[in-house]
């Protein structure tokens, strides 16, 4: 059922964009250490490692990079607690 796992994890993939973006700019008002961090990692994405992305999108990357990483925590974890 590689088909199954791979549908799974692109609706993941395209929902975390979503909720990251939306979350990005949420938390960015709210909180002055999230947009420190937001800044650092865009400077370092777009100054330090010359990567041809915009400072928007170079904003996210972080957000979406943690809600990533909890979705295949949870989908692992998931699946290893159904396999025993």
């Amino acid at each position: 059922m590689p088909h199954i796992r791979g549908a799974i994890h692109g609706t993941a993939a395209m929902v975390t964009l979503i909720v990251g973006s939306i979350l990005t700019s949420t938390v960015r008002e709210h909180v002055e250490v999230f947009a420190e961090l937001s800044a650092t990692t865009t400077r370092v994405l777009v100054d330090v490692a010359e990567l041809p992305i915009s400072e928007e999108i170079a904003g996210i990357v972080v957000p979406v990079g943690v809600l990533m990483g909890v979705w295949v925590f949870a989908y692992e974890l998931q699946r290893l607690s159904r396999t025993e």
